[in-house]
């Protein structure tokens, strides 16, 4: 009995034992799920809606809003704001997931692997790509609105027209598309390989998330255009700067990177803070405190505290309700406003460290994040034998390289994949602070 036991035993490890008696395959995550499989999930997605649309017209009033933009208003050959606008957002974040991951899976990473790159830096560089091509898209289509608007370059116009709660196609599809990538990019840092400023990164696309879908609702159009602006171009030179990198041109990436940093201070430290100057002093005069009619935007009372919160909430609540401005109102969006700037200086400092890389090496290195290529460091191996002529021990060196080809595989490899802490300033820390915008060359 006890040795068919056995047998049994042996039988049944025999089937769950893999051919080569290795460990099985370590399980999927939901993560790495995700990740794989984003362009069949936001495709199915998108295609279920689609067909409920066409197959069912009597659901059509639902689907609409899905795939088109919603509350045209004809009397006044404008747009409004609504609840239906989130379902535009929704299917635009999912048609993003979609688009990013075929243009990066299926068009740039097949570009950088026939120009050499190894897996993990084509990948990389197929995310910069995907993002250089966003932002200089949407700044250019950003500048194009600014320029022909009657706010430009002029802060203090900024402000003039409001509570008017009208808006034209073009400036309604900007800023809910814009919107719907913030919020996308909040799933993809989460499906991703994190990196060291995960939650830096996390929380600013929740702020900008909120601050971008609490302006549009209180009509704050043109403020969001300018911001956006400033925004983009910076994130538009980042990736450019590192394709350089990946390319190795070294000598054209520094000087990207120079002017990167020179727009960033421009658009971000100047600018940017013009902009919210503007806020603080200019909005008083330009929009006096009081509660407006969301349908005339005329005046209807000077208290702008018609009770202690829940005047916060009426433009969310009802288009055709009252919308308030007060000091508190203002504070809330200022302060959305240097939250973003506060990170913007976290990073500078960052950025300056990068510079001065440059200035002390000639080559630009991130602090921000981990080395994007997985590097096997050559490490130095000391081993011990002894002389063949008199039998005593002798220390021999080697790279793990020729330990490799001498020792088959029992290769001692490090990666430099530096989790953990980062020391800065130490010299072997160097390959593993690579980063968005490093100019050093990556291993191809």
């Amino acid at each position: 009995m006890a040795k068919d036991a056995s047998q049994s035993v042996a039988e049944l490890n025999t089937c769950v034992s893999t051919s080569n008696g290795s460990r099985p395959a370590k399980e999927t995550t939901f993560r790495e799920w995700m990740l794989a499989n984003q362009i069949g999930i936001s495709l199915t997605i998108l295609s279920m809606i689609l067909a409920v649309h066409h197959l069912y017209p009597s659901l059509r009033p639902y689907t609409t809003p899905f795939f088109q933009l919603p509350y045209y208003d004809s009397s006044r050959d404008a747009y409004v704001q609504g609840l239906d606008d989130v379902y535009f957002v929704f299917s635009s974040a999912i048609a993003f997931t979609a688009v990013r991951a075929i243009v990066i899976d299926w068009i740039f990473q097949p570009i950088a692997l026939y120009f050499g790159l190894k897996k993990k830096a084509s990948v990389r560089f197929a995310e910069q790509a995907w993002l250089m091509l966003y932002y200089g898209f949407f700044w250019s289509f950003g500048m194009y609105v600014w320029y022909h608007s009657d706010y430009w370059m002029d802060f203090g116009a900024v402000w003039a027209k409001w509570p008017a709660r009208s808006v034209s196609y073009t400036m309604k599809w900007y800023i809910l598309v814009q919107l719907s990538f913030w919020v996308q990019q909040i799933l993809v840092i989460n499906i991703e390989e994190r990196r060291k400023d995960h939650y830096q990164m996390l929380t600013h696309h929740f702020i900008t998330s909120a601050l971008l879908g609490s302006a549009y609702v209180y009509g704050f159009y043109n403020v969001s255009n300018v911001v956006l602006c400033l925004m983009d171009i910076v994130d538009f030179l980042l990736p450019a700067a590192k394709i350089l990198k990946y390319f190795k041109y070294e000598k054209a990436c520094n000087v990207a990177f120079g002017l990167f940093m020179i727009t960033w201070v421009a658009a971000r430290h100047v600018l940017y803070l013009k902009l919210c100057w503007s806020i603080y002093k200019e909005v008083p005069a330009r929009m006096a405190y009081g509660c407006y009619s969301g349908t005339t935007a005329e005046m209807t009372t000077t208290n702008g505290y018609p009770d202690q919160w829940s005047h916060l909430f009426y433009p969310f609540q009802d288009i055709d309700g009252p919308i308030c401005m007060n000091r508190t109102i203002k504070a809330i969006f200022l302060s959305f406003l240097m939250s973003l700037h506060t990170l913007s200086l976290i990073w500078f400092g960052m950025i300056v460290r990068v510079a001065v890389g440059v200035l002390r090496s000639g080559n630009a290195e991130d602090t921000r994040s981990d080395d994007e290529e997985e590097e096997e460091v050559q490490t130095t191996v000391h081993m011990t034998s002894k002389d063949p002529s008199n039998g005593s021990p002798v220390i021999a060196e080697s790279s793990n390289a020729e330990w490799r080809r001498s020792n088959g595989p029992a290769t001692v490899r490090t990666r430099g994949r530096g989790r953990g802490r980062v020391r800065l300033g130490e010299q072997s820390d160097r390959k593993a602070l690579l980063g968005r915008i490093g100019c050093d060359k990556p291993t191809s």
